[in-house]
């Protein structure tokens, strides 16, 4: 078999790089290579256990890529024939190539826990068949820890209690979280608050400032024991404690790599092998903001990591990735919560003195209109040496998520406190706050007189 660009990995890194590809040069044969039988949407994994009910109304759809001219194969990569330029498959089996990317993602971080083997215990990974085999072990389970309190474990822990109100069962969710607060490494905390407090609404246990020792049971989890000797009855549990880089074939290929940061790529997305690109969660990052190698794996910047691989491997290096912002939303219970850049935490730790510009007013105006949120609320953090924005943070309804991106867009442009508060936005009644209190550039404005 040949193709022109063989693409290991058909999630978000590499089904953007396989469309790129397609857009910019529609003459080169363009082939994905997954090890799944179909690819979950990543964000959406929680939600097939409350809102949606299944499994397969969570999937890409394979079609729209394959009548773009793409081809997909699900086979499983044993090694990578850098000599020969060549994909070796497990059955020995190859597929040549000029170029390739390496998109192979993430796998969910397992702690060292005792007992971890254990049956019903399970991570949240990408994909649909392991997905279905933890939706029927939940579907009965009365008692469910969930091991973490980040976005995946928060939007998984209210979803499961979701899923036993709509078949009527009782269930007994709770949530274990190492740090003060749940969401504290993305969101300020008077934000996680709000999301806490909503998750105890729909039932679930929010247990902060504490850490699982050992998962107990004979053969089946029976229990979690924490740090401090409480046990806590669980017939099902669910880990959600982040990810790590899936460099294995890179490694097994000679690339550079590291656990910790991923596949060695430079700023155009590149390996140390000039026909080598990888782009997604499997590949190293640094912060937009500070420069330093950065942990973020998002979809949203898996996406535009495959956009600059594909962009630069078929028409030359044209496109620069700028680094990983890190722009988060979710929402539990009523609330949505939102965020980009740093915290006020990790600002205070990187030594950065910054000013706040923060404001408080209802999302529409008059503020009586249906859909009014009362107290939506917007937080900037901007630097006090340059003045530029370097954190925002949202609270309140559904166009949280949007407004979010407003200030993501900012961070990477390096607008100033001045800039936002003078810049035009659109407004409407049934959508948006007043044009005299438009959340971002009120904040903004705040912010810019402290900084005068």
């Amino acid at each position: 078999m040949k193709s022109d660009v063989v693409i290991i990995g058909g999630s978000a890194a590499g089904l953007m790089a396989a469309l790129t590809l397609k857009k910019r040069a529609p003459e080169k044969t363009v082939t994905i290579i997954r090890n799944v039988i179909n690819t979950p949407i990543p964000c959406g994994i929680p939600y097939i256990y409350g809102i949606m009910g299944q499994v397969n109304k969570n999937l890409i759809p394979d079609q729209g890529f394959i009548d773009q001219g793409i081809e997909i194969l699900q086979r499983e990569v044993e090694d990578i024939d850098r000599a020969d330029k060549a994909v070796v498959f497990s059955d020995g089996d190859r597929i040549s190539y000029d170029k390739l990317i390496i998109s192979t993602g993430s796998k969910p971080f397992v702690p060292p826990l005792a007992g971890i083997d254990k049956t019903n215990v399970f991570t949240v990974k990408k994909d649909p068949v392991y997905l279905q085999k933890v939706y029927t072990a939940l579907t009965p389970a009365r008692n469910v820890v969930v091991i973490g309190g980040g976005f995946i474990g928060v939007e998984m822990a209210e979803q499961i209690a979701l899923m036993g109100q709509k078949a009527g069962i009782e269930k007994k969710v709770t949530v274990l979280e190492m740090m003060p607060r749940c969401l504290m490494l993305a969101c300020e905390e008077e934000f996680c608050l709000e999301i806490e407090e909503e998750l105890k609404k729909v039932g679930v246990m929010v247990k902060t400032n504490c850490q699982a020792e050992e998962l107990i049971g004979n053969g089946g989890i029976k229990g979690v024991k924490l740090a401090n000797g409480e046990i806590i009855t669980a017939d099902a549990v669910v880990i959600g404690i982040g990810a790590q880089a899936n460099i294995d074939l890179a490694i097994k290929c000679g690339l550079e790599a590291d656990p910790r940061n991923g596949i060695k790529v430079d700023k155009y997305m590149q390996t140390d092998d000039a026909d080598i690109y990888a782009a997604g969660d499997c590949a190293s990052k640094f912060s937009c903001i500070t420069g330093k190698p950065s942990g973020i794996r998002l979809a949203s910047v898996a996406a535009s990591e495959g956009m600059i691989a594909a962009s630069n491997l078929c028409k030359g290096r044209s496109r620069v990735t700028m680094g990983a912002l890190g722009a988060f939303s979710t929402k539990v219970g009523n609330r949505s919560v939102a965020a980009a850049g740093m915290t006020s935490r990790s600002a205070t730790e990187e030594g950065i003195e910054f000013v706040v510009g923060e404001v408080t007013t209802p999302n529409r105006h008059p503020g009586h209109l249906p859909g009014s949120v009362s107290d939506m609320k917007i937080k900037l953090l901007f630097r006090r040496d340059n003045d530029q924005v370097i954190g925002g943070h949202v609270s309140g309804g559904d166009a949280a998520s949007d407004m979010v991106n407003i200030i993501a867009t900012a961070i990477q442009a390096n607008l100033t406190a001045e800039q936002l508060a003078v810049m035009q936005y659109a407004t409407h009644p049934l959508m948006t706050a007043s044009p005299l209190s438009y959340h971002v550039m009120l904040a903004a404005e705040n912010a810019a007189v402290k900084l005068r």
